[in-house]
């Protein structure tokens, strides 16, 4: 009894249960990637503005980097369409219920407004901004009735000018051919040239005044009184207002066999060519290319064909606001195109039309993620040289600006990254066709910086020259036109694949199942599908020419494992290739470099590297290795599925081991409960374990058997029982490195710690003056955990503060984080201590992921304490105290059923979780801390903006 009070109000650490919220306060803050299920966007070339809808109503602005804004429209309906008020920093965003609302970005925020429903509008079938001025910006609403309104984007109100479809016909002043019945208008245009203003009108089946054709699409020409049209054969016509016959009959670019129609065409001045351009999707050969995503670049005598990775969902021509020639005629800078799965931005003032590289909307999803790792307070010369690389990767594009650009001139507070801790924050993530992505997550834009491409230690590999293939003419000036014929034109149609959403892998096997990244020294460790790890050094000099060699290690014989479960193992590559300055794998010398390959080639479970000794740890479901990798030999390989007799030493962690293969049963764990209780009042002897115990243990363990009541029983596990697909109880579930106080409590040393699926802990030694290769690393004690719950993960805290900083105690201790319980241990004598949490007896949920943070108390900025962070598989985050494990607050970030954000699940030294959302495109980040992040501020907070002249 006298336990279970102490239990209750024993406050562990300096942190009162009223002081909590001056430290953990859980919201949710920014989104980094591509958003799902895109429907409609919109740019402004004046402000230099982006705006992206979707269909779950939710509304995102872009600027120059790092500016950023986020809303929803009312009850998250989906938008349909966006259109901007050009210079004014205003939009009507038109949802799927017909409704209109008007966003306006005032400053670091953006507010809404939404206008009075019309009984008058019927079905809207299309609409298209006027602006005439700053003052005067209308929105001209067409119908399925074939009237047209106009709505003031000032007051949100239909103004005086409707034109209804008899008035529309009487005031024509040329030839008009009758409508059918079905007067649906689909599409217009406005212009207004020097001396008179046409509006362009194009219903479902025909367009007004001139022709009778079923026309998708239409746009003004750069001559003023010319403007093109797409129709549904794939075929494009351009018309003149002085002319009843077309100027350029209809054609098309792929015929004469059956097309795709052209559902939307534009036509520019380009400004690296200085001349007409067509701009077009869809018209594709429907046998051969129907099913192509495309957008279509024609100039005079030549065409090029954009393929992108995702459908089209729209496009627009970008014109900088002082781009003009000498005629006041716009000139295109920019091709801007929204796909369903990225966003794309074609510079078209290089002759090149390269793709641009994103500060924003990056596809992370371009090959499915399969981890993520979180690296903070990176060592200043690990961060320049990151930088440096990651410039040399992008050299070809440094000179070219993001045309994007509203807020680049605000003079907000900067602080140099290279001196700030938390902007030296790094997101590092593993796909599936091997490629591993570094991404800077100091700053409210989520930027990528160079990507490690493991696929290159391969056979197969193919060696592609980013930079050539960004080189690639879509048209030449006069002294480069042949040469662009043998690049483009040897296909027809002539084809170039932009874009970097690329489902499909070539083989699963490249895929990246752990990392490891050392934020003192940089290096990058990768575990892969098929049982390799690969170690990168960060390197400031080139090699030309370097090959790859496997070093294999058995960890159990292949005749003694299902052949289900056997696969290859990738074979490295034997022609050698040329490494750039930057990240280059593990050397034996300047000629060679090698893998390690495990035996068999399962998929790696875990992994760690000593920096110090150069140490290699990796796991798989049937055991371990450790490999020096400067000699390239095994310290230690260690099967866990051998059945051979080793001492084995129990904690009894639990209420009691009860050998039972039923389910967990709340009614059959207190009926068990009360009748333990009344045995021990009657001094019933407890019946012996099966399994010897050591006696330095027995005592300490005594206390476990008592039941709390506010606890539930969890049974023990069985050895043989496991659902089928899960890991194997030999599954190795992490490794760690600790100096501590393992062999006696005066000295430290190296050490492995490795836990099992199966609750095993091993914990090795690692010597400094050992003479013979197998004593370097030796085993010092093998603990069985009575609950056999898997072990996820360690931390080790000294006396003189390393871990958590902190320590109460003077004693050293290790913190045990299993799926069921929370457990300290004293070194080196591996005591049970009395901090413990036992979580799924009383939260009903199992830990998935545990982390060490620092948090900063809000009232008092200097002020900070250390707490633990786990995550559960509810979709929950618990905090606890760093020492005495003392249940702080909880929060639900996540749905239980969120399996893939659950599993991605990163949390960084200063309160900072990033997870993936669903679809797995987009990177969610919340704060755990109630003092705000100032990296994370926009630049726009306390400004003025837009500065709109009157």
């Amino acid at each position: 009894m006298l336990r279970f009070i102490r239990s209750h109000f024993y406050s562990a650490g300096d942190i009162k249960p009223e002081e909590i919220n001056d430290f953990f306060n859980f919201s949710q803050t920014l989104r980094h990637g591509f958003p799902q299920n895109v429907s409609a966007f919109a740019v402004d070339h004046v402000l230099g503005l982006l705006v992206i809808g979707t269909s779950d109503g939710q509304i995102r602005v872009f600027g120059a980097e790092n500016v950023e804004w986020t809303s929803y429209t009312p009850k998250n309906v989906a938008v349909s369409h966006i259109y901007f008020s050009i210079g004014l920093g205003c939009f009507i965003v038109l949802c799927s219920d017909q409704s209109f609302h008007r966003y306006q970005v005032n400053g670091d925020v953006i507010e809404r407004t939404t206008a009075t429903h019309e009984e008058r509008l019927k079905r809207i079938t299309c609409c298209v901004m006027q602006n005439d001025g700053l003052q005067d910006a209308r929105l001209l609403i067409g119908t399925v009735t074939g009237n047209i309104y106009a709505l003031c984007v000032a007051s949100l109100e239909l103004s005086e000018l409707v034109l209804y479809e008899d008035s529309i016909s009487q005031s024509l002043t040329i030839a008009y051919y009758d409508l059918s019945e079905k007067k649906v208008i689909q599409h217009w245009d406005v212009q207004q040239p020097i001396t008179v203003r046409f509006l362009l009108l194009c219903s479902e089946i025909s367009f007004d005044v001139l022709c009778w054709i079923d026309s998708r699409s239409i746009a003004w020409c750069v001559e003023e009184d010319q403007f093109i049209c797409s129709h549904k054969d794939g075929s494009i016509d351009v018309w003149s207002l002085n002319r009843s016959d077309p100027v350029e009959p209809p054609t098309s670019s792929f015929g004469p066999f059956p097309c795709t129609p052209v559902t939307k065409v534009l036509c520019g001045q380009v400004a690296s060519y200085n001349c007409a351009v067509k701009f077009y999707s869809g018209g594709m050969p429907r046998a051969s290319y129907g099913d192509r995503f495309t957008i279509s670049v024609q100039r005079p005598e030549r065409l090029v064909v954009f393929d992108f990775g995702s459908p089209v969902v729209d496009f627009q021509l970008y014109s900088s606001a002082n781009s003009s020639d000498g005629n006041n005629t716009p000139l295109v800078t920019a091709l801007v195109v929204l796909c369903e799965q990225e966003f794309l931005c074609i510079d078209l003032t290089d002759p090149n039309w390269p793709v641009l590289d994103l500060p924003y909307l990056n596809p992370i999803h371009s090959s499915q993620v399969m981890c993520i790792l979180h690296s903070s307070e990176v060592e200043e010369h690990v961060w320049k040289k990151i930088m440096l690389t990651s410039e040399s990767q992008k050299k070809h594009r440094e000179s070219v600006k993001w045309p994007i650009n509203a807020g680049a001139n605000i003079k907000a507070r900067e602080i140099c990254a290279s001196s700030n801790v938390e902007k030296r924050q790094l997101l590092i993530t593993g796909h599936e066709n091997g490629m591993v992505k570094f991404w800077s997550v100091g700053s409210p834009s989520m930027r990528h910086l160079l990507t490690v491409d493991t696929a290159k230690e391969f056979e197969g590999y193919i060696f592609r020259d980013d930079n050539q293939s960004n080189k690639r003419r879509s048209g030449g000036v006069s002294d480069g036109t042949e040469s662009d014929d043998s690049d483009e034109s040897s296909e027809w149609p002539p084809f170039r694949k932009v874009g970097l959403y690329d489902p499909f892998c070539d083989d699963p096997r490249l895929a990246v199942q752990k990392l490891f990244f050392s934020s003192t020294t940089g290096h990058l460790a990768v575990g892969g599908r098929a049982g390799h790890a690969v170690l990168y050094n960060l390197e400031d000099d080139a090699l030309t020419e370097v090959s790859v060699q496997s070093v294999d290690f058995e960890i159990i014989e292949a005749s003694k494992i299902s052949q289900s479960t056997h696969q290859r193992p990738l074979p490295p590559r034997k022609c050698s290739l040329p490494y750039a300055a930057g990240y280059q794998p593990f050397r034996q010398d300047n000629s060679r470099s090698f893998i390690v390959q495990l035996m068999p080639s399962t998929p790696v479970t875990a992994l760690n590297f000593l920096e110090s000794r150069n140490l290699l740890a990796i796991g798989c479901e049937f055991g371990f290795v450790l490999c020096d990798m400067a000699t390239q030999t095994a310290l230690v390989r260690k099967s866990m599925t051998s059945g051979a007799a080793r001492p084995v030493v129990f904690f009894f962690l639990e209420v009691e081991g009860i050998a039972t293969t039923t389910t967990l049963s709340r009614f059959r764990s207190m009926k068990k409960s009360i009748r333990q209780s009344f045995r021990r009042k009657k001094k019933v002897p407890q019946s012996t374990p099966n399994h010897q115990v050591e006696p330095e243990c027995s005592n300490a363990a005594d206390g476990a058997y008592e039941v709390r009541p506010v606890e539930r029983q969890v049974a023990a596990r069985t050895e043989n029982t496991f659902n089928v697909g899960d890991p194997l109880p030999s599954c190795i579930r992490t490794l760690k490195f600790f100096n501590a106080y393992v062999v006696t409590s005066s000295s430290k040393c190296d050490s492995l710690w490795v836990g099992t699926n199966e609750g095993v802990i091993l914990l090795y030694s690692i010597a400094d003056d050992a003479t013979n290769p197998e004593d370097v690393c030796v085993l010092l004690k093998e603990l069985h955990l009575q609950h056999r719950a898997p072990v996820i993960d360690f931390e080790c805290a000294t006396s003189d503060g390393s871990a958590f900083g902190k320590v109460i105690s003077n004693n050293s201790r290790v913190t045990v984080y299993t799926e069921e319980q929370i457990k300290n241990f004293s070194l080196p004598t591996l005591r049970p201590l009395k901090f413990k949490y036992k979580l799924t007896s009383l939260e009903g949920s199992r830990l998935r992921k545990a982390f060490p943070l620092t948090l900063r108390k809000n009232s008092k900025r200097s002020v900070s304490e250390k707490f633990v962070a786990v995550v559960t598989n509810q979709g929950e985050i618990i905090l606890f105290t760093a020492f005495g494990l003392q249940r702080c607050a909880k929060a639900c970030y996540t749905k239980a059923t969120d399996v893939c954000g659950i599993a991605s699940s990163v949390i960084s030294k200063h309160g900072e979780l990033f997870f993936l959302r669903c679809g797995g495109s987009e990177i969610q980040r919340a704060s755990l801390t109630a003092a705000p992040h100032i990296n994370l501020s926009s630049p726009l907070k306390d400004q003025k903006f837009p500065l709109v002249e009157n």
